[in-house]
């Protein structure tokens, strides 16, 4: 469960906006809407300058960024260096869980990762793959994407097998794409700053 109430000015942008929900988010807006300053508030990356961010009944406004147990994902989310596979396991291993052999390649087969190799080599769309395949994998109480469902070739198709591989945890994706909305179990819709709930 994803529960804030928050506001925060950055120059003459002025964000002000509550959700409260659980499960498959989308959240809509134009470029500029205020759709990543609302992640990056609950990700931790921004201090709301009132309110606050709640995951699960846990208040977190205050929680260092890498104790939230949440990730976020954009479009430049991964590290090139690594290898696909450790790649995928890195998030769990350093989180200190165990690695489930099955569900890694459950998660390979149902996002099309058929491809090996080191990510820096990868295209975008790929290394957008292999970053929310990873968030998946550390299995956080949250994934905040933010744009990362941009790239991918076969939208449709990959979305709704991420929703599938993510039943146990809270997802918020943003999209330009109103479209983009008949994947999830609740819609925002992001102008001037202010979400409003569509269903």
């Amino acid at each position: 469960m994803i529960d804030l109430k928050v506001s925060k000015r950055l120059g003459e942008f002025s964000l002000s906006s509550e959700l409260h929900d659980a499960g498959f988010l989308c959240l809509t807006g134009r470029n500029g809407a205020g759709k990543s300053t609302l992640l990056n508030i609950i990700a931790g990356l921004l201090a709301p300058d009132e309110g606050y961010v709640k995951i699960n009944s846990h208040d977190v406004t205050n929680v260092p960024i890498e104790k939230r147990d949440m990730v976020l994902i954009t479009p430049d989310s991964c590290i090139p260096h690594l290898e696909v596979s450790k790649h995928l396991e890195w998030g769990a291993k350093i989180r200190g869980l165990p690695v489930d052999p099955r569900f890694v390649q459950r998660v390979r087969d149902d996002l099309q990762i058929k491809f090996d190799g080191k990510v820096k080599k990868l295209s975008l769309g790929m290394r957008e793959r292999v970053a929310l395949a990873t968030a998946l994998i550390s299995k956080p109480s949250a994934i905040l994407i933010d744009e990362g469902f941009a790239n991918i070739d076969d939208p449709d198709n990959f979305i709704s097998a991420y929703r599938n591989l993510s039943s146990s945890t809270d997802v918020i994706f943003t999209s330009q794409r109103s479209e983009d909305k008949k994947f999830a179990e609740h819609h925002y819709v992001m102008v001037d700053g202010v979400a409003r709930k569509e269903f």
